[in-house]
């Protein structure tokens, strides 16, 4: 029915010389998102897409775009010819095509193309009064009306469209640079992933598993989050699950339980900073909250820190647990979150974790673990990894069988 769908951005539009980045950054991941299946080209403050030929707008590819980080709203729209007749023609056609003959509208017309011979104002006018007399069961409302009726004159081209549908605006991937996420198998780090994307970050992820403590199904749920992400992704998205349990059992034999959570953490970090350092990332993203579990207060956020010299970007620090649910439930990770696998971290959980830690002190603990690096870097070469494409598996190895860790 529709010709095209007009793309429509908001923070793109704030940027100065570098804008034409920005817009070419979202046209080729629209392209992307949509299995170049579609054209995109740029008019000034919009994007057209139009389906390539065999393909058609309907909600798989509307629900697609919505997900593509950068795109304030999207609209299905009529391309119309630069005449009046044409254009009150096309908005009847699309009113009986659409079965709406009752309830309110408004119609708003702009003409940026001066040639055009009738002024917005007279425009709206006119085809307002157009409309009540072909549809006299429906009414106008300019403040609240159930249909919005849109017209847009402009150089290159003419359209209207009946819908504005929003979307997540932000950045698109790609035009803020890559990190890696540490990704658990809980609420928060996968909407810290969400919405460092949404900023335009490229990123993969990294997880943490316990074999035997942690069976399949904790595989199983990471993969589905890191799926799930994915579908925000016009790349592909790749995720390394970590085999930690022989690190864990080391740190164990230190006997320093109230420790031992912030040992792994530490432990996490240099294993995750050797893979972000690998896949060229310039940061870690983790889904830390402020005082929200044991590990996570200042002092102990700080002694974790230190075991990497890699930015660690934690977006979640300030948020509210409530607001990190109903992002969770928005973006479709929260029922994977909820799943009853336990993660890494819990399968060697301290009774009594500590609340404040200190630097030097961890670092001596650490020196007393025998082959503590070995450890970890043999964790990396056993490493499941998996490439996410859309929401679907795409390929899967070990990490050794294809790829070699080169270290400082």
């Amino acid at each position: 029915m529709y010709d095209f769908v007009v793309i429509k951005y908001s923070e793109i539009g704030t940027k100065g010389k570098n804008r034409r980045i920005f817009e070419n950054k979202l046209m080729n991941n629209i392209v992307l998102q949509l299995n170049h299946k579609v054209n995109a080209k740029k008019i000034y403050g919009r994007i057209i897409v139009t389906p390539k030929e065999g393909e058609k707008i309907d909600n798989d590819m509307l629900n697609s775009l919505k997900k593509v980080f950068g795109i304030k709203s999207i609209s299905p729209a009529l391309k119309i010819e630069k005449n009046y007749e044409d254009i009150k023609n096309k908005i009847f056609w699309l009113l009986r095509e659409k079965n709406i003959n009752t309830g309110t509208f408004k119609i708003d017309a702009r003409r940026t193309d001066k040639s055009f011979p009738v002024r917005s104002f007279d425009l709206n006018k006119n085809l307002g009064e157009d409309v009540l007399n072909e549809f006299p069961n429906l009414k106008v409302d300019v403040h609240d009306p159930d249909y919005l009726i849109s017209v847009e004159i402009r150089h290159e081209m003419a359209f209207l469209y009946f819908e504005n549908i929003e979307c997540f605006a932000g950045y698109p991937v790609g035009a803020g640079g890559k990190a890696s996420i540490l990704l658990s198998g809980g609420i928060d780090s996968p909407v810290a992933a969400w919405l460092m994307m949404k900023r335009g970050m490229k990123m993969n992820a990294i997880s943490f598993y316990s074999p035997p403590s942690n069976n399949e199904k904790t595989v199983m749920k990471l993969i589905e989050l890191s799926k799930k992400l994915s579908e925000y992704y016009p790349f592909n998205f790749y995720h390394y699950i970590i085999p930690f349990t022989d690190v864990q059992l080391a740190i164990k034999k230190l006997n320093v339980e109230s420790y031992s959570l912030i040992l792994q953490r530490r432990s996490m970090m240099r294993i995750a900073s050797n893979l972000a350092k690998y896949s060229n990332s310039s940061a870690l993203i983790t889904g830390e909250n402020l005082g929200q579990v044991a590990s996570q207060t200042l002092e102990n956020m700080i002694t974790i820190s230190d075991a990497t010299d890699m930015l660690i970007l934690r977006p979640l620090v300030g948020f509210e647990k409530l607001d990190i649910v109903k992002k969770s439930q928005e973006i479709g990770t929260y029922d994977i979150s909820t799943w009853p696998y336990k993660d890494s971290c819990v399968a060697f959980l301290p009774k009594t974790p500590a609340t404040k830690s200190f630097p030097d002190k961890m670092r001596k603990y650490e020196e007393k673990i025998e082959n503590l690096s070995d450890l970890e870097l043999e964790s990396i070469k056993n490493s499941l990894v998996y490439i996410m494409k859309n929401g679907e598996i795409i390929d899967n190895y070990t990490f050794s069988e294809k790829e070699v860790l080169k270290l400082d």
